[in-house]
């Protein structure tokens, strides 16, 4: 078992709904899933080392999960990682992470 920095964008760069729901984040330790995504229900984040430079001033938050909570996703064409995984879940519930810090919420 080893543990995964993920790094997951809020609130699709609206700061002010941000640092609201950064709140929740750091009270209770958990990502909401939200719907409608074609790779399946889950939180999806990308590994903190990959994340686009096209995406460093968005607002985030970095965390810690285990690796067996993850699931990569892959291209489906050649299963060449995309830079990102899915912590499972079912939409409209929460999973759970260690959060190490916020980003770029002001």
């Amino acid at each position: 078992m080893a543990l995964v920095q993920g790094i997951h964008l809020l609130a699709h760069g609206d700061k002010a709904h941000a640092r609201d729901i950064a709140v929740d984040i750091q009270a209770h330790q958990r990502l909401l899933v939200g719907p409608g995504s074609v790779d399946g229900a889950g939180a999806y984040a990308w590994h903190a080392h990959l994340l686009p430079p096209n995406l460093h001033q968005e607002p985030q938050v970095l965390f810690v999960i285990d690796d067996f909570r993850i699931i990569e996703v892959r291209r489906r064409r050649d299963g060449v990682s995309r830079g990102y995984f899915r912590i499972p879940g079912t939409i409209g519930d929460y999973v759970f992470i260690t959060v190490i810090e916020f980003r770029n919420l002001w």
